[in-house]
């Protein structure tokens, strides 16, 4: 696959060309042909022309590209992907072909606000009182589909006036000269002096050894569900780890909706600034949201192809995959006080591509008397994909079987990592999905 630095991604010959290279394999595969509109579309452009993939027209190639929303399912289900010699990457190419549309006609006014959501964010959290509240009045959900295209069924977050990371700096009193410090080592010392008033709980046969994490909270968790970012620091405190927030900004993901590769770019390169002084400073990168940790494990090296990129990906986890790494050495704490029952866990499809297994369930499963019900269903919500007007009803059609799942388990609570999941969970449910670290949490008797 042609890569992001590569002149040949600016040049539509040069994708025109690999297009037709995949489609013709994947038609003489047809492995994916259920797990995305995208393959649905292509499959049956192509029976529609008796099989010949260089017949199909400029609408269904165009609809094809549009209906990727970047699961990343099929790299995993390919059996042609690299290091396969037909090096065979179709969320890639798809990708590549959004981002010449973008080259050639820029994203609307939507699609780039429902992209920028650091600004979002800021905007909606302001007046988040008002705006919940008016999130939540048909009259103006009819209105913002009519004039925006954001459909009026979806289910929106709560916006939260004070950020995640406002109230880190709150909570978090600068100590000493803090102020002559540059922002890790403030934080360092933050931590330290956390550490020595409130010790954390020791972890029986555990042997005593510093433990850093720099966390990456997430934009989401930033403005629309600082709870989740509350609750991996009590826990990962609870066990011993000393953490802290570096400055960082949306991972830019949303951007690849819209295929504005530059704007993604810049985003990483500021990240990375931070984030590689934490590991400089020697502390591992977690968050909570599985998109996020996708993005720096595996997209920021391939955008950003530097040894800091790669440094960064080496030292990023999901929380949870570094919490059972804790238990692998040991260190976990384990004297939960309650158990959640049965959970009906849905596993997000960017948790899944990094083929990392499924840690969140083996965490839940450590607390006694919990059950986890497997879920290994896309919800169908795929960060902005959803949310449009003319994707909707798709939308709900490719989490369905999610959906139902989750009805049949009859839990006592549904969990995903991707908050967005969760939400679509609960929209179509009824059951409110909460984060699985929350659910440790709770099981430690955290408040």
């Amino acid at each position: 696959m042609i890569a992001f630095n590569s002149p040949k991604f600016k040049d539509p010959a040069a994708f025109q060309s690999e297009t037709s290279r995949v489609y013709e394999i994947c038609n003489g595969c047809r492995r994916c042909f259920n797990l995305c509109p995208s393959f649905d579309v292509l499959f049956r452009g192509i029976d529609d022309k008796d099989g010949e993939v260089n017949a199909l027209e400029a609408p269904v190639l165009n609809q094809v590209v549009d209906l990727c929303y970047y699961c990343k399912l099929c790299f995993n289900h390919c059996p042609y992907c690299p290091p396969h010699k037909y090096d065979l990457d179709f969320p890639r190419l798809m990708l590549w072909g959004k981002h010449l549309k973008f080259g050639q006609q820029p994203a609307g006014l939507r699609d780039r606000l429902l992209a920028d959501v650091d600004f979002m964010g800021r905007l909606g959290g302001v007046i988040a009182p008002l705006t919940n509240w008016a999130l939540r009045r048909p009259s103006v959900r009819w209105v913002l589909e009519k004039v925006m295209g954001i459909h009026r069924g979806r289910l929106f977050p709560d916006f939260h006036w004070q950020s995640f990371s406002s109230w880190f700096q709150r909570t978090r009193k600068p100590v000493g000269a803090a102020a002559r410090r540059s922002p890790v080592d403030t934080q360092r010392a933050e931590a330290s002096e956390r550490e020595r008033l409130h010790p954390a709980s020791p972890v029986e046969g555990a042997t005593r050894a510093p433990m850093k994490v720099a966390l990456f909270y997430t934009c989401y968790v930033n403005r629309h569900d600082p709870e989740i970012g509350k609750a991996a620091l009590q826990v990962l405190e609870k066990n011993g780890v000393e953490a802290i927030c570096p400055e960082q900004e949306c991972c830019g993901m949303p951007y690849f909706d819209i295929g504005d590769l530059e704007t993604v770019r810049r985003m990483a390169q500021s990240n990375l600034k931070t984030l590689s002084a934490a590991v400089d400073a020697g502390y591992k990168i977690v968050s909570p949201m599985p998109t996020c940790s996708l993005m720096l494990k595996k997209e920021y090296p391939d955008l950003v192809p530097t040894e800091e990129a790669r440094k960064v990906a080496a030292n990023t986890y999901d929380l949870c995959e570094y919490l059972m790494k804790l238990d692998g050495q040991g260190k976990l704490a384990k004297d939960f006080i309650s158990s959640p029952g049965k959970v009906a866990y849905q596993v997000p499809c960017h948790l899944r591509d990094q083929n990392i297994g499924l840690k969140s369930r083996d965490l839940m499963k450590l607390i006694p008397g919990t059950t986890v019900e497997v879920i290994e269903k896309c919800s169908g919500h795929d960060g902005t994909f959803g949310v449009k007007e003319e994707y909707y009803d798709l939308s709900i059609k490719v989490g369905r079987k999610a959906f139902a799942a989750v009805e049949e388990a009859e839990p006592d609570v549904a969990a995903s990592d991707c908050p967005l999941s969760g939400l679509a969970l609960t929209q179509s449910t009824g059951k409110k999905s909460v984060h699985p670290i929350q659910i440790i949490q709770k099981a430690y008797g955290l408040k």
